[in-house]
């Protein structure tokens, strides 16, 4: 069974919430146990945070986790658009497969990526050159 990665109040928020809630909804896991298993997904200052809390105070995971988000929210990872994409260019010395690498893991963080666009920036980016040289 996979585990979820502790958080420690620096990482995206929304990511570990919802990798900790699909978990538990995958191993059927009620509402109470999931307020309780939470803060072991927790460590440094999200620990510290939640051993603050008053006790009794929180009814329900929603509620848990719209504190939790709310008060870690600087941690949250923006959406970066596809233009980030046009910036990735294939250096001289960089051959066709580490470009690729480099751009696969660029367009893997981006949230809508269309895939016409991709095309465009990743041809965009390429040493015309060496690519008609390399085929």
């Amino acid at each position: 069974m996979p585990q979820v990665k502790s958080y420690d109040g620096s990482k995206d928020i929304l990511d570990h919430l919802e990798s900790f809630k699909t978990l538990m909804h995958l191993q059927g896991v009620p509402d109470t146990i999931m307020c309780r298993a939470f803060p072991t997904t927790l460590k440094g200052p999200a620990k510290i945070w939640f051993s603050r809390l008053t006790l009794n105070s929180i009814s329900a995971f929603k509620e848990l986790s719209a504190q939790f988000a709310s008060h870690f929210i600087g941690g949250q990872r923006y959406k970066k658009s596809t233009a980030c994409l046009l910036n990735i260019k294939q250096r001289e010395d960089e051959t066709l497969r580490s470009y690729i690498t480099c751009f696969n893991k660029e367009a893997l963080s981006i949230d809508e990526a269309d895939d016409k666009i991709l095309v465009a920036a990743f041809t965009n980016g390429l040493q015309k050159a060496k690519f008609l040289f390399s085929l």
